[in-house]
């Protein structure tokens, strides 16, 4: 009697974290990334096809990075009031490697590399090959088993690293991934080219 109740709640509790990873995820956490030796840290805020990061480098400066995969834009704003807009290159699964319950599963691959130790977890570690707007993009991806949230994720050369900590689940305000009024755009410049010419 009692076992054919415990298993009857934990079919109960599989259903409910089912449930609840099934929706369209929104969530929040701390995060941490680098790129080629730049270090950040900040907030990560997820819904569906929206992403907002406030992050701040390891000389304190602040910058909030908000993508929209419905109007295919980047826009960075800083600390003076002012924000650059730039075309998606990538999706937000290809740029954050948050692969969400909406994305087609044809245009993931993911390929078992084994089982890993990360902060005291067991994880499994996956290499990960996703279509984003018609290129593939690979990233190795440790996930702790029944989270749909990575714990960590790196591109193969390891030259850009993203950790994701301390994850709630929560629906999102739409306003935090809009522009806030009152902001002056800028032109966004790409760093010339060297010719190697003096």
């Amino acid at each position: 009697m009692l076992i054919n109740l415990l298993k009857k709640l934990a079919a109960f509790i599989s259903l409910l974290l089912f449930s609840a990873f099934s929706w369209a995820m929104s969530f929040e956490s701390d995060i941490e990334f680098s790129f080629n030796d730049e270090r950040f840290s900040g907030r990560f805020r997820y819904d569906r096809d929206k992403v907002r990061m406030d992050v701040k480098d390891r000389h304190g400066n602040e910058e909030t990075i908000i993508l929209r995969e419905d109007t295919h834009t980047y826009w960075f704003i800083g600390q003076n009031k002012t924000y650059n807009e730039i075309a998606m290159k990538h999706t937000i699964a290809a740029s954050t490697g948050i692969v969400g319950q909406h994305i087609d599963p044809a245009k993931v691959q993911r390929h078992f590399m084994g089982v890993a130790t990360l902060d005291g977890r067991t994880v499994n570690k996956y290499r990960v090959i996703i279509d984003s707007y018609g290129t593939p993009v690979e990233f190795i991806e440790w996930q702790w088993p029944g989270q749909p949230v990575p714990l960590k994720v790196a591109t193969p050369e390891g030259n850009s690293v993203i950790e994701y900590k301390n994850v709630l689940f929560r629906p999102q305000e739409y306003y935090r991934f809009q522009l806030p009024k009152g902001l002056k755009k800028t032109t966004f410049r790409m760093p010339k080219k060297r010719t190697g010419k003096a």
